[in-house]
């Protein structure tokens, strides 16, 4: 867990400085900024990408997206297809890719320059194991 401070604002009298907890493994606004920023970076000095992936997913709640979430998770795919050299995307041991970011850096999205290479013991999948149970085993609506 990350804690994540906005300043107060000086123009206002009164606002006051607060203090955000950002979870582990999730894409939250500004991360996922920051991602697609490094990825546009890297593709412009022409350097091959390599990622490390161990992400639960993006942040979705309203602030969330009131900060454009959305619009950062599609400036990572954007410059994932723009990607020029080679790119390989690595689930390391124990780790774990599910939800938006299994989609987000899925190697289909240019799959001339990428590849994905995953561990034995990690583990992925668009939805967390609770949601695939409730659909799988989910009771006949009556």
């Amino acid at each position: 867990t990350v804690s994540k401070t906005h300043p107060a604002d000086p123009a206002d009298q009164d606002s006051m400085e607060t203090t955000v907890s950002q979870a582990g493994q999730v894409w939250f606004p500004d991360s996922a900024y920051k991602t697609a920023t490094a990825i546009k970076d890297m593709n412009q000095e022409g350097l091959p990408l390599f990622i490390i992936a161990n992400w639960r997913g993006f942040s979705g709640g309203q602030r969330d997206m009131y900060e454009e979430i959305l619009k950062f998770g599609s400036m990572i795919v954007e410059g994932l297809v723009a990607y020029k050299q080679p790119v390989f995307v690595y689930i390391p041991p124990e780790g774990e890719l599910r939800g938006g970011a299994w989609v987000v850096i899925d190697p289909t999205i240019n799959a001339e320059v990428m590849e994905m290479y995953v561990d034995s013991t990690a583990r992925g999948g668009i939805l967390e194991p609770s949601g695939i149970v409730e659909i799988k085993y989910r009771r006949d609506q009556q």
